[in-house]
């Protein structure tokens, strides 16, 4: 094991990080058209602490890190195009508040459509959230960072 690969296993566990190529190859490409770019490792931080030590690693030795949520970009935009970190974010999973009155939940990066519908049927049928028409296994971040979120991100610009 190289010291890149100890530090991340050091920073997310060793269950939560892999310089495989059968493993990386998920990470290699989207559903869309770009050719495969395959990073160098995968790390998937459950924690904003555990991220910014990675961030911290990637600066000091100058590796790029490609954030990837639910990997369903088909437009290339999560891939290691320079290889580096797959930082996946899956794991980051927790709805951390809903408020009622002002009408906003409060999610970690890796939350999916799914399942905040399912989180609001369960905890606040009277609410809903405005899903963009990508699948439940979409992440809220992910439809953010490409086009916004719902009806009502357009209006706003992207």
């Amino acid at each position: 094991m190289d010291a890149v690969y100890q530090s991340l296993a050091g920073i997310v566990g060793k269950d939560y990080v892999s310089s495989r190529p059968e493993e990386l190859y998920i990470y290699s490409k989207d559903l869309g058209t770009t050719e495969p770019h395959f990073p160098d490792y995968a790390a998937a931080p459950k924690t904003t602490e555990e991220v910014a030590a990675i961030m911290q690693l990637a600066d000091k030795e100058r590796i790029p890190v490609a954030p990837l949520g639910g990997g369903l970009s088909l437009a290339g935009l999560a891939l290691p195009l320079r290889g580096g970190i797959a930082l996946d974010l899956k794991r980051m999973d927790r709805i951390i508040a809903v408020n009622e009155s002002a009408r906003f939940a409060l999610v970690e990066c890796g939350v999916s459509q799914g399942q905040l519908t399912a989180y609001l049927e369960t905890h606040h049928p009277h609410l809903m959230h405005s899903e963009p028409g990508a699948p439940p296994a979409a992440t809220i971040a992910g439809n953010i960072a490409i086009h916004g979120q719902g009806d009502l991100a357009q209006p706003y610009g992207f």
